[in-house]
């Protein structure tokens, strides 16, 4: 039997830039069965809720830098550091370990949610801006649904979650190098409405 998994190997930045899976990669407590001091119930679910608290200080906090350096250099600035928590999260054994991986995952997290929008517009345009949105929606939901059975898949044949971060790790990574070379359309390309 499948178990659930933290890790949703995610088709929603890979809707977003044409490669990247990580985002949504942390889903339930069973993250911290990996660790060498697994937390209690508590911990476990404050550790996860500080992923969502820090990437409402990231969408904020990167929504302004935004406006001022670009929506592709906030995206590019969240997928590095979503990257790099997921290559610390492969490693982490400790509680401490755990919030700092939430902490930087988090913030990157909330700059890739937020620049993903006027990202889409700079590089297709307005004219079918609602769809592209809608779509990658879609592309968000499917990898939800696929990467915690990936997931509890390979924690079920080898007993850790270890490669499944590794392999959220090395996807983010891949999207990361593939989003640093999306240009936008020429001008006389793009239509607005």
């Amino acid at each position: 039997a499948l178990t659930s998994a933290p890790c949703s190997i995610s088709c929603r930045t890979l809707a977003r830039s044409p490669a990247a899976t990580a985002p949504w990669m942390v889903t339930g407590a069973r993250l911290f069965l990996s660790t060498a001091q697994p937390p209690t119930a508590s911990r476990a679910a404050s550790i996860l809720a500080t992923i969502g608290g820090v990437s409402i200080i990231g969408k904020v906090a990167m929504g302004a830098a935004g406006d001022v350096i670009g929506s592709k250099r906030t995206f590019l600035i969240g997928f590095v550091l979503m990257s790099a928590a997921l290559f610390w999260l492969v490693v982490a054994k400790m509680p401490w370990m755990l919030y700092s991986f939430a902490g930087v995952f988090g913030f990157g997290y909330g700059a890739c949610i937020v620049s993903y929008p006027p990202l889409a517009a700079v590089l297709f345009g307005l004219s079918s801006h609602g769809l592209i949105l809608g779509f990658l929606a879609f592309g968000f939901t499917i990898g939800g649904a696929i990467g915690p059975l990936v997931s509890g898949y390979l924690f079920d044949v080898t007993g850790r979650y270890q490669l499944a971060f590794l392999i959220c790790a090395v996807i983010s990574l891949a999207g990361l190098i593939l989003s640093s070379v999306l240009r936008p359309r020429r001008v006389s390309e793009v239509s607005v409405l």
